[in-house]
């Protein structure tokens, strides 16, 4: 029971109370003598609730720092590491070089996998920790359109989050309100997908209505448009899960509302997205903030570089000090791109050139021939290290992917709008500048159906996005995976992840999904 009930304090309680201040960057304030009796009193303290929020989906410090003493505490926050790791790994982009990751790509995951746990329990720790704001700041005595925007806020996260918990595990508790007691957090029952979906859905759409401009604005906190992208991703989900035209009529609908409000742009160059001084830039729709000092900063130098670029600089100090490829590219990711798509090179590098023009080339050299390098930015971060690159959830180019996508189903092919839409991706992989040199045309409802799978293999890679991808648009899920995987364990119970076994442990009501 002292498992239990740790865990229900640092979900429910520390994580609100850690963050207290918003400036350019989410900085924490130790509160000591604060209890959640006393803490919901000021404006001050609702920022400080939503702020926690944040806490919880990048660093995850309370988590991390602190711990809950019973072995069972993330390593990070919910878009750390596991989110976007697994998700190319149990599909057929990359392989592990860490045991950890193992059951991922081989496709033996079962109900007792760490990471599944570990992922299960961030998204409920940071979903608890907006249900505290949703259901304490309305309470608080404050303008009351601020009140509003710190809920809207705190509904987006949440709707993101379960639209995420929905494709992920498929049906999985829906819980409304911050948990009190045992029974609140443990003894509910799954909700249906849809329904989980449905609601996600509404959380976005209230937080389109009330999301201000001019308050909390920028650093990567929601506004009105952002959530309208969130929600045309969420109705993708819902309408791959269920084939509803409204879901997919919603999709493009939103979508094309982001498109027409000309906030959000391509950056002329697709690694441009990857430049740290680029961050939170015009073609960033949901980033989750990493950076500042060390406490805060994200780890995909750490995962994803070699460490033999420092063990063969001439001079020693050139290349990443703290490198593990954790996972790395297959061949089959590699080789899928076409001669000349830029996006290839500033995804996967099979060499470095150090500063005095000599290269290390890694076939021969390195363990590996290639290794992921889309989020090192060697202008600033030679030294690899912890990094102040930010997650990016959601970027502009899928909203266009999604628009044509939603509207070849729609009208069972492509139309005028779905090619401008998924060309103007290509446009900017190609460097084609308008020529149309790499333009898709004249395809079949199948066959444009194969080409937003693989434009968004190619575009999205390391950002969450290939597992269902796969799972919603391949012709055959365990046929695609086991063309790069032979050896892999793939089968169809792979559309969901397992429910982690411990959660069942302490919840009976909770049943498994199938197959596992």
């Amino acid at each position: 029971m002292k498992n239990i009930f740790s865990k229900i304090f640092l979900a429910g309680v520390a994580a609100p109370l850690l963050m207290a201040g918003c400036s350019g960057f989410l900085e924490e304030t130790p509160l000591s003598n604060l209890t959640d009796k006393n803490y919901y009193q000021t404006q001050e303290d609702a920022e400080g609730a939503v702020n926690a929020i944040y806490e919880c989906v990048g660093i995850g410090s309370v988590g991390f720092w602190v711990g809950t003493g019973n072995a069972n505490t993330p390593y990070g926050g919910t878009f750390y590491n596991n989110f976007w790791i697994c998700q190319d790994l149990f599909a057929d982009n990359a392989t592990h070089d860490n045991a950890v990751y193992a059951d991922f790509d081989n496709f033996g995951l079962y109900e007792r996998d760490d990471k599944v746990k570990e992922l299960w329990y961030s998204f409920y720790r940071a979903i608890n920790t907006a249900n505290t704001a949703i259901d304490k700041i309305p309470e608080i005595d404050m303008d009351a359109t601020l009140r509003t925007h710190l809920v809207a806020e705190s509904r987006f996260w949440r709707g993101l989050l379960y639209g995420e918990l929905a494709k992920i595990w498929g049906d999985v508790p829906l819980r409304l309100h911050a948990s009190t007691s045992v029974d609140e957090l443990f003894l509910v029952e799954r909700e249906d997908r849809v329904a989980v979906l449905d609601q996600a859905l509404t959380d976005l759409q209230f937080a389109i209505d009330n999301l201000t401009t001019g308050y909390r604005d920028g650093y990567g906190r929601p506004d009105a448009t952002m959530a309208t992208a969130v929600y045309a991703k969420v109705s993708m989900i819902k309408a791959a899960v269920t084939g509803d035209r409204e879901a997919w009529q919603n999709a493009a609908d939103y979508a094309e509302t982001v498109i027409k409000s000309e906030k959000y742009d391509l950056f002329p160059n697709f690694k441009d997205n990857f430049i740290i001084a680029n961050k939170h830039g015009i073609e960033s729709v949901v980033s989750i903030n990493y950076g500042g000092d060390d406490l805060w900063k994200s780890q995909f130098n750490v995962s994803l570089l070699p460490p033999e670029i420092r063990t063969y600089s001439p001079s020693g100090t050139e290349g990443p000090e703290n490198a593990n490829y954790w996972i790395i590219p297959t061949d089959n990711l590699y080789d899928s791109y076409a001669d000349g798509d830029t996006r290839r090179d500033a995804t996967i590098m099979k060499s470095f050139t150090y500063s005095d023009g000599s290269t290390l080339v890694f076939e021969g050299t390195a363990k590996y021939n290639q290794y992921f390098c889309k989020y090192w930015d060697t202008s600033v971060e030679l030294g690899g290290k912890n990094s102040d690159q930010n997650y990016p959830y959601m970027r502009y180019s899928e909203v266009l992917l999604i628009y044509a996508e939603a509207l070849n189903e729609l009208n069972n092919g492509p139309t005028t709008e779905a090619y401008d839409a998924i060309n103007k991706v290509r446009d900017r992989a190609f460097q084609d500048n308008g020529s149309g040199a790499h333009n898709l045309s004249n395809l079949s409802y199948t066959q444009f159906r194969k080409a937003i799978l693989d434009e968004r293999r190619w575009e999205l890679v390391l950002e969450g996005s290939r597992w269902f991808d796969l799972v919603r648009l391949s012709e055959n899920f365990t046929a695609t995976i086991k063309q790069t995987k032979p050896q892999s364990y793939v089968e169809d119970k792979h559309k969901l992840f397992p429910i982690p076994q411990y959660e069942r442990q302490l919840n009976d009501k909770i049943t498994q999904n199938p197959g596992y």
